[in-house]
């Protein structure tokens, strides 16, 4: 389980209902609420009161919530309904008996609906022994731990170039997903194909992506080891 200090521990439950009530879901997602989750504690707060660091530009405050599952597994947008709503950034840890998964996004302040965030990408951890869960707190400011936790829990399919930021790391990942998807999609098309001319016009497509995809991975090993 995380080993936060206990100066961060707060430990307090929340009923499903407060959801319901507080959040913007429609009774569909009230239903996944009510079958898919046990119960939800809110466990620490990371924050300038609770820890020696400071206040970050875009993280002010860092929720832990613990999320007990009815079975192993949870709707994305539960989570994404939970962290658009909330003002804070937050780890989700979804636990399932001894087993355990660390959720954590990207997220920025939405221009359209004040005190609300976008969501722009999901990352997490496999589904692991409860107690074998950790995240490591590194930083001055909450920025910088909540960078530190994205990296830690998306395991490499993260990387920071000089200079770069997390936002830049976050649209680099999701260009990669987009090309693995083509190269999956593209697999197929040659596979199903029928017509020679057509065969070979798809594989040639899917020669030209997986060597885009090579040297971006490559550039990202380089990243990995000079960074």
């Amino acid at each position: 389980m995380l080993d936060f200090p206990r100066s961060t521990a707060f430990n307090k439950k929340i009923p499903k209902q407060k959801f319901y009530e507080k959040l913007s879901v429609s009774s569909g997602l009230e239903q996944q609420f009510v079958k898919e989750i046990d119960t939800v504690y809110w466990k620490n707060k990371l924050s300038p009161e609770t820890l020696n660091v400071s206040s970050g530009e875009s993280v002010t405050e860092i929720e832990v919530f613990e999320i007990a599952l009815k079975e192993q597994r949870i709707s994305k947008n539960i989570i994404e309904a939970i962290d658009r709503e909330i003002s804070y950034h937050i780890v989700f840890v979804v636990k399932y008996k001894d087993l355990g998964q660390i959720w954590i996004s990207f997220k920025e302040d939405s221009k359209s609906r004040e005190g609300k965030f976008k969501v722009y990408s999901y990352y997490k951890t496999d589904w692991l022994k409860y107690d074998d869960l950790s995240l490591k707190i590194e930083g001055l400011n909450l920025d910088k731990i909540y960078e530190t936790f994205m990296l830690q829990v998306a395991d490499g399919k993260l990387q920071l170039d000089d200079g770069s930021d997390i936002k830049e790391a976050v649209t680099k990942g999701k260009e990669l997903e987009k090309l693995e998807s083509y190269i999956n999609k593209l697999e197929v098309k040659v596979k199903n194909e029928k017509q020679y001319n057509r065969q070979v016009k798809f594989m040639g497509e899917l020669r030209k992506a997986k060597t885009q995809l090579q040297n971006d991975l490559k550039k990202v090993e380089v990243s990995k080891w000079t960074s």
